[in-house]
């Protein structure tokens, strides 16, 4: 089974890709333990400025949660995780300190188109618009309309605003279609973070 890797090494010139398992240096699909958005932004707050737009935080905002990768993912399982199940990764979620735990929960990716089974017990997400699995996950979505921690967004906060109110109850396309569209608007930008980008389904 192949998927397609969208390399953009300057903004605007993005090359789709097709490549299969055996030709990727990276896992089509993977669980990650990840830090809850809610933590996550109550960090943030304290470095918020008045008029944040999108779902950038600001306090007294409502909070509109994110919940693809891009959420400080810490640990991995190391190869397909076809070959773990959630037991498993629960078995290794357990190891942590309680106060981890507590701040901590477990998601699984899977590139889309790759074909890899759909995790039992977890329910899907959404399409998020990330780095390829192996990397930081940054996400074009999440860093651009949610926490700015890399290039941001547009100075107005007005370019992707038909994107933004498209996006589902966890701050994800419901449509792989509408993440395509997305990331070559996005990757369209000059200050957009360039790279190897795919779209990911999440499931929790």
């Amino acid at each position: 089974m192949s998927i397609i890797i969208y390399n953009c090494e300057t903004p605007g010139d993005i090359v789709p890709r097709k490549i299969t398992q055996e030709e990727a240096y990276f896992a089509f699909s993977q669980f990650f333990i990840v830090e809850k958005y809610e933590y996550l932004y109550q960090q943030a707050i304290n470095r918020s400025c008045p008029n944040a737009p999108y779902a950038i935080p600001e306090k007294g905002k409502a909070i509109k949660p994110y919940y693809g990768l891009d959420r400080e993912p810490w640990m991995h399982t190391p190869d397909d995780a076809g070959q773990f199940s959630f037991s498993d990764i629960a078995g290794v979620f357990k190891t942590l300190p309680t106060k981890k735990q507590e701040i901590c929960e477990i998601i699984y990716v899977n590139i889309f188109e790759s074909g890899a089974a759909k995790p039992e017990g977890m329910s899907f997400l959404g399409y998020d618009v990330c780095y390829t699995p192996d990397g930081d996950g940054f996400s074009a979505i999440c860093d651009c309309m949610f926490l700015c921690r890399w290039h941001g967004c547009d100075e107005n906060g007005t370019e992707f605003k038909k994107e933004f109110d498209s996006l589902n109850a966890n701050g994800l396309f419901d449509r792989p279609e509408d993440a395509i569209r997305y990331l070559y608007h996005y990757l369209s930008q000059d200050w957009a973070e360039t790279g190897e980008f795919c779209i990911l389904e999440i499931y929790r």
